[in-house]
């Protein structure tokens, strides 16, 4: 299995049509096409691009052996050299997301959550926020656990990208054609952000947290 099978898979996974993947990458619903049919294969840029907008690994775009197709046929996600940590129930990889430098950066780290969390949201990757966003609710410096697969609803908190383009996490809220997202940060006055729907691509709901260190009381 190669690029073409593992592109396919992440479309999968990510409940995408050609078409709407096509739009998110700037190519057109053909070329996605061919990709997933291995009779073209991608450029470097929209390689980085699929990594940046679903938080994945080269090898796991590119990869024969360590593709996500391989993985997944298997039922093991491995995202860490280390023989121990593939093995640890309830591990996820941790992804890193700056809005000030648009981006979404993999830290070839990975961290544990609880196992019961785990087997109920087994599609899941730990989020690290730069800065202090959402403070009003996760302590500075948490990772966030979000399942790529669950649906949001009117309260919960969303990594989101905005205009396909800015990483968010924000509380998110459903209009009849509008989304807004917004921030309760102790330390930030920003705004609501308000988009139309076509305009929003959620990447998945916050679903448990883990404080950077424990808080003791004298």
């Amino acid at each position: 299995m190669g690029f073409g099978a593992n592109i396919r898979k992440l479309r999968t996974m990510e409940h995408l049509g050609q078409a709407q993947l096509a739009e998110m990458l700037g190519v057109s619903k053909e070329t996605v096409c061919r990709w997933e049919k291995s009779r073209y294969a991608p450029r470097e840029r929209h390689i980085e691009k699929l990594q940046a907008l679903f938080g994945c690994t080269r090898d796991e775009l590119v990869g024969e052996e360590n593709g996500l197709a391989v993985k997944l046929a298997n039922k093991r996600i491995v995202t860490d050299e280390d023989p121990a940590i593939r093995e640890m129930e309830g591990a996820f990889p941790v992804i890193d997301i700056e809005s000030q430098k648009r981006r979404i950066t993999h830290s070839q780290q990975n961290a544990c959550a609880p196992v019961d969390v785990a087997k109920r949201h087994p599609h899941s990757v730990f989020v690290k926020i730069k800065g202090d966003e959402m403070s009003r609710i996760y302590p500075p410096g948490s990772l966030l656990l979000v399942d790529t697969t669950a649906k949001p609803w009117n309260g919960c908190a969303v990594l989101a990208l905005a205009d396909g383009k800015t990483p968010v996490i924000r509380r998110f809220a459903e209009g009849n054609d509008m989304i807004v997202l917004s921030s309760h940060s102790y330390a930030t006055a920003s705004p609501d952000l308000m988009f139309n729907k076509r305009r929003i691509r959620i990447i998945g709901v916050v679903v448990w947290y883990q404080a950077s260190h424990d808080h003791t009381l004298n």
